[in-house]
């Protein structure tokens, strides 16, 4: 179910600087038709200690590719299962602008971050997660789905950068080490207080097990296949407990 407030901010939107919904984010591109060249890997969240054959607590999913604008974007779809929760995490950087859009969508709300930059000072834009349109501007840094994605495409990431915090609405300075890891890679971002911004491995092009706090859930490749089959049997398991549901409050009350 879509919020009622995602059409209210798709026409603020369109009504200044983010275009149609496409272009502002509200519509994932890589669901009508990907760019050749897109890239695209699956990955199902366990929690930290997880048993062989326990249910995700979630999935993930990984998009990067070229853009229409002859730049790149990049995106992270992730659900969250025991909160029904969606976040879609989506970032273009071309020659005209940089551009984030963060959504959380709940079955009874959410929150949308738009912000864009198309100077090079800094970014403006709007979050929507009440009745009132809350305008922000952060100053200039980097996007974090993007520095992770350079490092995905073997560009050595900076030792220490400003980046963009979408939960927060902020910029934060992080510190950046890499370490070899066989024949891979593992990169690490921390806070200023040494606590764990993410962690992902890269082996060649593909992203390995990942990480977004010390002890949180880990996120672990799988196959598309796998993917389809896992979030297939939640969407059953979901509608049958609904219809289940539905079906009692139908039912006459005993006394």
């Amino acid at each position: 179910m879509i919020p009622a407030w995602l059409p209210v901010l798709a026409l603020l939107l369109s009504q200044g600087r983010g275009g149609n919904a496409l272009e502002s984010g509200l519509v994932r591109s890589i669901d009508l038709e990907p760019l050749p060249g897109t890239f695209v890997q699956h990955f199902r969240l366990d929690r930290a200690g997880a048993r062989e054959g326990e249910p995700p607590l979630g999935f993930l999913r990984y998009v990067a590719g070229p853009d229409r604008e002859g730049g790149e974007f990049v995106e992270l779809d992730l659900q969250m299962l025991a909160e029904e929760t969606t976040v879609v995490h989506t970032e273009q950087t071309n020659a005209l602008r940089r551009r984030l859009v963060f959504r959380e969508v709940r079955e009874r709300g959410g929150r949308t971050l738009f912000l864009e930059d198309t100077s090079g000072r800094g970014f403006t834009g709007y979050e929507l997660g009440g009745p009132e349109v809350v305008r922000r501007e952060l100053s200039e840094g980097l996007l974090p789905l993007s520095l992770i994605e350079a490092a995905r495409a073997g560009c050595a990431p900076p030792e220490e950068a400003v980046v963009l915090d979408p939960l927060g609405a902020c910029v934060e300075p992080l510190r950046i080490v890499v370490r070899a890891e066989g024949v891979g890679r593992t990169l690490e971002a921390r806070r200023g207080d040494g606590s764990l911004r993410w962690r992902v491995n890269v082996n060649g092009e593909l992203l390995g097990e990942w990480r977004f706090q010390e002890r949180g859930p880990v996120a672990r490749p799988i196959s598309p296949e796998e993917y389809t089959e896992l979030r297939t049997k939640h969407e059953l398991d979901t509608s049958a407990a609904r219809e289940a549901a539905a079906e009692r409050e139908r039912s006459p009350r005993r006394r």
